[in-house]
């Protein structure tokens, strides 16, 4: 049989370990989110530049020279509704789904629009 001490010690290294280990797992959660925000703030800087090149190709008296600005009627995966978008949607979808089944996500087209 243990004595009082001896399980005192022990469940203090256990409590130490613990400690230690939410400790790592703080830290990792704290990365994560990290690389989140960049991987977000690369998002708004591409939506910026593909916006930026929309509005210079909606500018431009030569409609021809622009075929994946042209809007045309797809519809939304996930609501089924018709949406409007640009020619250039679809290099989105496949890119999308692509890098969803890299990830291991099946059913891309449920949670993309």
């Amino acid at each position: 049989m243990t004595t009082l001490p001896d399980d005192l010690d022990e469940l203090r290294a256990d409590n130490e370990a613990l400690r230690a280990e939410l400790d790592d797992l703080r830290r990792e959660v704290e990365e994560l989110h990290y690389e989140a925000d960049i991987d977000a703030c690369h998002v708004a800087g591409l939506t910026a530049q593909l916006k930026a090149l929309i509005a210079e190709g909606d500018a431009c008296p030569n409609k021809a020279a622009h075929p994946l600005l042209e809007r045309v009627q797809y519809t939304h995966a996930r609501s089924g509704e018709t949406v409007t978008k640009t020619r250039a949607f679809p290099l989105y979808r496949e890119a999308f789904d692509a890098e969803a089944h890299r990830l291991g996500i099946e059913c891309p087209e449920k949670i993309r629009g």
